[in-house]
């Protein structure tokens, strides 16, 4: 089909992909260049292919780029990809256009193994553009659409994560990541060695929700920072022995190492409680391939034998180091 223009619409170009998604609804940043030599990358094609010919492969931000230089000559550097990702793909995700990780709900939301796919919905829409098919296509889109981001979304809270917090209540955690780690370092770590402990802070790997009881850290420990900054995962306080516990699930991010063990005593400097830094692991084989990276003066604790914890150094058991 060709417009008044001659531009054959059944043709991927650039300009096709913009006029595609603004026919989808989309605004003006999510059918922009970025938005579509991202589309063209998510529907497989190259210069001269026509969209009937589309395809759904599964691609991380960078190859979506590295598509977008190769094969369209819309290079872009590698600090652009918070932008893709941002200001492209998570709108399109939440409109249903786009799917994240397809087929995998346990991938965190910054790992660099998140995957981006054109929804089946989508691909109706995309390989029926420039046809008399395409208006049927998007009203079926507009229709499905909806109920297919649903349908996922009540598919990852049923696999949501239920902690079982010391005070009774439940929080439930995305099921990514070291999440798993997490609730087993607050049901199996905290009843043996912080029985008396209150969880102040519980992160969720996917960065969408946490626990964080600002209240607490300001009037009674006097701490005031961004709890999206780089917390540890789990903060837990002692008021009875005035510890305040710094807790890493440590998978596939770094342990407490000299460095962060340092700029957290700064960070968490209360005259009210000393710091306890406990690095967790699944079991002991998971906690090997760190060892040399441990701080001096943490502890280290496998999740598999939760009734042990290994010292590294230092006058003390399991407590905080004053100086």
């Amino acid at each position: 089909m060709t417009t008044g223009n001659d531009i054959d619409e059944t043709v991927a170009t650039v300009d096709t992909a913009r006029a595609l998604l603004k026919s989808v609804g989309f605004d003006a940043q999510r059918h922009n260049v970025r938005s579509a030599v991202t589309l063209l990358a998510l529907a497989g094609l190259k210069p001269g292919d026509r969209w009937v010919d589309s395809t759904t492969p599964r691609l991380r931000v960078q190859k979506i780029m590295d598509w977008s230089g190769l094969h369209w000559a819309k290079p872009y550097a590698t600090g652009s990809r918070e932008d893709f990702r941002k200001k492209t793909l998570r709108q399109w995700v939440a409109n249903g256009f786009a799917v994240l990780n397809a087929d995998n709900l346990n991938i965190a939301t910054n790992s660099q193994l998140n995957e981006y796919c054109l929804s089946d919905e989508a691909v109706q829409v995309v390989r029926s553009y420039g046809t008399d098919a395409f208006g049927n296509a998007l009203v079926i889109f507009i229709k499905e659409a909806s109920e297919a981001v649903k349908a996922r979304a009540e598919a990852l809270h049923a696999a949501m994560v239920s902690v079982d917090l010391p005070d009774g209540e439940a929080f439930l955690l995305s099921p990514a990541g070291q999440n798993p780690l997490l609730k087993k370092m607050v049901e199996k770590f905290v009843p043996r060695f912080a029985p008396d402990a209150k969880v102040l802070y519980l992160g969720d790997t996917r960065g969408k929700r946490a626990l964080f009881e600002e209240k607490i850290f300001e009037e009674t420990l006097g701490l005031t920072f961004d709890p999206h900054g780089r917390m540890p995962d789990l903060v837990l306080h002692d008021e009875v022995r005035e510890w305040l516990f710094l807790m890493e699930a440590v998978k596939s991010k770094g342990p407490f190492d000299e460095e962060r063990h340092r700029s957290l005593r700064e960070l968490f400097a209360t005259p009210v409680a000393g710091l306890v830094f406990v690095n967790c692991f699944e079991n002991r084989e998971a906690m090997r391939q760190w060892l040399p990276e441990l701080a001096w003066e943490t502890e280290a604790w496998v999740a598999d034998d939760p009734d042990h914890l290994i010292h590294l150094n230092g006058s003390r058991f399991l407590g905080p180091y004053e100086g």
